[in-house]
């Protein structure tokens, strides 16, 4: 019997595992996947030079979690360009792209009561219309939400956490996301935490200081047993009910309905060479199209596409070959280019399904109007026995991000070091 099982391999789950194998707490860690990372998911592209990262991409900000691994594995890293281009009849460099979002950022009050972002966006009757169609590009493209359901205070606290850590500079890993999933999974492992893959969890039976896990595997059925389990799955796979409890999680109705999992289309093609006329451009902004959002990358003939929220919803129930025809239909537009000859240099297109993936059910967490507090709900332990991380029970506005996933996992970690009897002594991973 173990101490502990955690329930997914992710950056929380891998963050969590680590802290508590290094204050010897027997950890194992199931994983419905044949690999780790969860929503970190690096694969080579048909050159094998760059990396194609099929979910997160960018550390955003240069002051979070995320750079302390960075730093202890001597990962490289290198910055994207801040540069902002819009595409109207032609490309345009937008200047103090930020400051121009700032602008109407500032304008967020914090009222007792919650409401809905569009609802407040319709409210600023002095808003010109730019600046209302940027704004709300920005929620339902980097928060993946709906304007109409994501919380203004929810925005207002993204917005602090943000400026608090610099996170309008955004930075890639060299060598690939994936890096800092494979140093934490090592370091873990060093200290005896077991990682068991293809282990899918449907059913947690508990009762104070004792749990029984149930997980499918390729042999069947497995049990395994602890006197905690800490659930670091998706928000998406709680709200569709992917993992059953016995008995059932009534406290935490509340918290799950307080929150969404915002939906993605994200696009990765490469090319024999280059057409775009700025190598390493930045974030191309093109609202008419269905793939608004575009960005190089500056290891290879890389183009990416991105659209969140609505448009994303929509996108999703298309097939593979309507998705990479209306993508190049987009950088036909872009670029002036002639589509005959984008797919004369095409070489290979990259997409991963999260809103389908049955361990995901979407891209990332928002907090719903009205669901401030939900993040915290979600977080609380029952009982001393089953604890929560994820980047969806974050409360400092980072939601969505790798760095919230992994303070999480030191918060969970040493809420279990706080109870358990194996340790008598914790070590301060939550700050």
């Amino acid at each position: 019997m173990q101490d502990v099982i955690v329930i997914g391999a992710g950056a929380a789950g891998l963050m969590a595992a680590k802290c508590l194998a290094e204050n010897d707490i027997s950890v194992t860690v199931l994983e419905a996947r044949d690999r780790t990372g969860g929503r970190i998911f690096t694969v080579e592209n048909a050159s094998g030079i760059s990396p194609i990262e099929l979910g997160a991409e960018f550390i955003h900000g240069r002051k979070n979690d995320v750079w302390e691994i960075v730093r202890a594995a001597r990962l490289l890293t290198h910055e994207v360009p801040d540069r902002h281009w819009v595409c109207t009849d032609h490309l345009t460099e937008v200047r103090g792209f930020w400051d121009r979002l700032e602008q109407v950022m500032a304008g967020i009050e914090r009222p007792e009561t919650d409401r809905d972002v569009l609802n407040w966006l319709n409210s600023r009757l002095n808003l010109s219309s730019n600046l209302r169609q940027m704004t709300l590009n920005f929620v339902e493209g980097f928060h993946a939400a709906l304007a109409s359901d994501m919380s203004l205070q929810a925005l207002a606290r993204a917005n602090a956490a943000s400026a608090r850590e610099e996170g309008e500079r955004a930075f890639r890993v060299e060598r690939g996301y994936s890096e800092v999933i494979h140093w934490l999974e090592a370091h873990a492992g060093s200290h005896g935490a077991q990682v068991q893959l293809n282990a899918a969890v449907k059913t947690i039976r508990w009762e104070p200081s004792l749990v029984e896990v149930e997980a499918d595997t390729p042999r069947g059925p497995r049990i395994w047993n602890a006197a905690h389990a800490l659930v670091t799955v998706p928000l998406g796979v709680l709200k569709n009910r992917g993992i059953t409890f016995d008995p059932e999680l009534t406290d935490k109705t509340g918290a799950l309905s307080g929150l969404e999992m915002g939906q993605v289309v994200k696009l990765t093609l490469q090319f024999r060479s280059r057409f775009w006329p700025v190598e390493n451009f930045g974030f191309i902004h093109a609202d008419d199209e269905w793939l608004p959002t575009w960005w190089a990358d500056e290891r290879g003939w890389i183009l990416t596409g991105w659209a969140g929220g609505p448009r994303a919803q929509w996108l999703a129930q298309e097939g593979e070959e309507a998705l990479r025809a209306e993508a190049m239909r987009a950088l036909s537009h872009i670029f002036k280019m002639p589509e005959a000859h984008l797919y004369d240099l095409l070489v290979g297109a990259w997409r991963h399904d999260w809103s389908n993936d049955p361990f995901a059910r979407g891209a990332y967490s928002f907090t719903r109007a009205g669901g401030i507090e939900s993040p915290d709900h979600l977080a609380e332990s029952v009982s001393e026995t089953l604890f929560f991380a994820g980047e969806a029970t974050d409360s400092r506005g980072e939601q969505g991000t790798v760095h919230a996933a992994l303070r999480s996992g030191k918060r969970a970690a040493a809420e279990i070091l706080e109870v358990s009897p194996s340790t008598h002594e914790l070590r301060s991973y939550a700050h």
